[in-house]
C-alpha cells in the first residue's frame, strides 16, 4: 500500500531469501486496476505498471528470484462421450477446454474445473495423454508447460448447446457454442490435425 497505493490480499508465500533475509509472497489486488498508474509516496511520485509473468522477467534484485513460482501449468482436456469428443468454437477455430492450474490445485482438479467453467460439463479424469515434455515435443514449446488428459463426461448432455463461461479468466461471460464431434472423423483442433487423437482412441478402448 505504501509503495504503490494498491490494496492487496495475501495468496501464499512463494519463497524465503537468506541474504538479505526476507519472505517473498504472492498478493492479489482487491479490485480491478488500470494497466499503469502514478502513485505519490513520501519521497515523490512513482510510476506503477503491470508486466507479464515470465521466467525471464527483469526486476530489481532478489525480487525476481521467485517469479518462476508464479508461472502456472496449463491443462488441456480431451473429454469424450463414447467415441465423441467435446469441443467448442472460438475465434474461428474448433478448440478443446484448456486453461491454467491454480497454485492450490492438482493438475486433475484444475482440468475438471476448466472443463466445467468453459463448457458446463461435469467430467472425470481417466488418464494422462501427454506430460509437459511430451506435449512440447508434439506441439512445440509454449508459454506455459502443458499437460493433456483424457476425461469422460459423467452426466447426460445435449449434442449441441451454448455455454456462458464462468470463473475469473479473461473469457468469463463469453458464449461458447459447444458440441460433440465423432473422433473417427479426426476433427481439426485449433485448425490442425491433432497428434494425440490416436492416444485418445487407445485410452477410450482401455477405459
Amino acid at each position: 500500500m505504501e509503495e504503490t497505493g494498491i490494496e492487496a490480499e495475501l495468496v501464499r508465500v512463494v519463497g524465503v531469501g537468506d541474504d538479505p533475509v526476507g519472505h517473498y509472497v504472492q498478493l492479489r489486488p482487491t479490485r480491478l486496476l488500470p494497466d499503469s498508474r502514478e502513485h505519490v509516496r513520501e519521497d515523490g511520485p512513482v510510476q506503477c505498471r503491470w508486466i507479464s509473468v515470465a521466467a525471464d522477467a527483469e526486476v530489481w534484485g532478489l525480487r525476481g528470484d521467485f517469479i518462476h513460482a508464479l508461472i502456472r501449468k496449463r491443462v488441456v482436456g480431451y473429454v469424450t462421450r463414447g467415441r465423441e469428443l467435446l469441443v467448442f468454437e472460438h475465434a474461428g477455430t474448433t478448440q478443446l477446454p484448456a486453461g491454467r492450474v491454480d497454485h492450490d490445485e492438482s493438475l486433475e482438479e484444475g482440468l475438471v474445473r476448466e472443463v466445467k467453467e468453459e463448457t458446463g460439463v461435469d467430467a472425470e479424469v481417466i488418464s494422462l495423454l501427454a506430460n509437459g515434455v511430451e506435449f512440447a515435443q508434439l506441439f512445440g514449446p509454449g508459454y506455459h508447460e502443458s499437460w493433456a488428459f483424457h476425461a469422460v463426461a459423467i452426466a447426460e448432455t445435449r449434442d449441441r448447446w451454448t455455454h456462458h463461461v464462468t470463473g475469473t479468466g479473461m473469457d468469463a461471460g463469453m458464449a461458447m457454442p459447444c458440441r460433440w464431434v465423432p473422433l473417427d472423423e479426426r476433427p481439426l483442433l485449433w485448425g490442425k490435425p491433432d497428434p494425440l487423437v490416436e492416444r485418445l482412441l487407445m485410452s477410450i478402448t482401455d477405459a
